[in-house]
């Protein structure tokens, strides 16, 4: 490429060619990368057969019942020569190394950046999305890599990374390739982290929980109008994620972008705080993030700093202890404050981790227990 064009290309062809030139550069010897096309026929689970003889999704709400060579709402899932497949399984489109402050992650430690894996499709369909180009295609619209889950690991082992993310687009439409992984990370040493909108029914939930360590839900909104008419689905089964998240005892983390006249006023926004209260508890994290027009809303204004700092104060006093604000560096809910004597014992700068003052897990002031998972061995940050 002409070292003068690629200023001139939009941010979403920038990130599929970075992603192509990550394959080859980073991930190793190129001749062992193989792009693939067209898409997977690997055996759907949560398939259940009807009483007329069709089969329908029970992965998540939208509960789809496809005809013969279509596919269900994700585009990742469909009925081909009678059987319900996975259309993505090994056939991830991203590939990349992202610090897991990214994704973003502030109470669980990593010694390193995770290797995030994606694939096309996803069944939601945010009007927001910033990876739209990705999550709103078929497997068949867009440049994949042929990647077992087997070499999803060795990959991993070789960058000599700990944690792998399932980040970019909804993990749960391709659930079968996310649990296959998983199970081998798991007998080699490396944590899982999945992040996702929560639009899933219970069953694959549970089954997840013996997998991902890390959860990272999206709570995009606080009414259920507001899921309908930007989304794309309902906010009951996001909430009902949640809880049953909470109930595992895995690691959970909320993040909420608030977009400018959608979901930014204080009605809805203590709307929000209060079910967050009352069914999370004070000890979540909660990240409120930075709105920056993309997709179908770019005729919005991006979220004023106001905005974010004032959902920000609402939500500590309703009693929540660690919230967060993202997508701008440099403000005050980029760090983690201590809740029983206020020092700020994690410093951060957007996705850098610049020191931490806790000692397994303690504030050095006041002794207070964070809640989390925290590396003694990161006093000078991640940089």
């Amino acid at each position: 490429m002409n070292k003068n064009n690629i200023w001139s290309l939009n941010r979403r062809r920038f990130l599929q060619c970075s992603a192509v030139a990550a394959a080859g550069s980073l991930l190793g010897n190129p001749a062992k990368i193989l792009a693939a096309s067209g898409e997977s026929s690997f055996p759907a689970e949560y398939i259940r057969k009807l009483d007329n003889g069709s089969l329908q999704c029970g992965l998540c709400p939208n509960a789809c019942v496809p005809g013969e060579g279509q596919n269900g709402t994700c585009r990742a899932r469909g009925l081909r020569d009678g059987k319900y497949v996975s259309l993505v399984y090994g056939l991830p489109c991203v590939l990349a190394i992202d610090p897991v402050e990214k994704m973003p992650l502030f109470h669980y430690h990593v010694h390193s950046p995770a290797m995030s894996i994606s694939t096309a499709g996803c069944n939601l369909a945010c009007q927001y999305c910033q990876n739209w180009q990705f999550s709103q295609k078929t497997p068949g619209e867009t440049s994949n890599f042929a990647f077992k889950p087997e070499e999803v690991i060795v990959r991993a082992l070789d960058f000599q990374v700990q944690s792998i993310g399932f980040f970019y687009t909804e993990p749960i439409i391709y659930i079968e390739f996310m649990k296959d992984i998983a199970r081998l990370a798991r007998k080699s040493n490396l944590k899982t982290i999945m992040v996702t909108a929560g639009y899933i029914e219970p069953e694959p939930l549970h089954d997840l929980f013996e997998l991902i360590d890390m959860f990272v839900v999206g709570y995009k909104g606080f009414t259920e109008d507001f899921y309908k008419e930007v989304i794309g689905g309902s906010l009951e089964p996001v909430k009902n994620t949640l809880k049953l998240i909470k109930n595992s005892g895995r690691h959970l983390e909320v993040v909420s972008l608030l977009i400018p006249g959608k979901n930014d006023s204080e009605e809805h926004l203590k709307t929000g705080i209060d079910w967050f209260a009352n069914n999370l508890g004070p000890d979540v994290p909660w990240h409120f993030s930075r709105f920056v027009p993309e997709f179908m809303l770019k005729n919005l204004p991006p979220t004023p700093n106001t905005v974010l700092e004032n959902a920000r104060k609402m939500a500590m006093q309703a009693g929540i202890k660690f919230v967060y604000t993202g997508n701008n560096p440099g403000q005050e809910g980029n760090h983690t404050y201590c809740p029983g004597c206020g020092k700020k014992v994690v410093e951060r700068l957007g996705f850098k981790v610049m020191r931490s003052h806790l000692t397994r897990g303690k504030c050095p002031d006041c002794n207070y227990q964070m809640p989390g998972i925290w590396l003694d061995d990161l006093p000078n940050g991640n940089i």
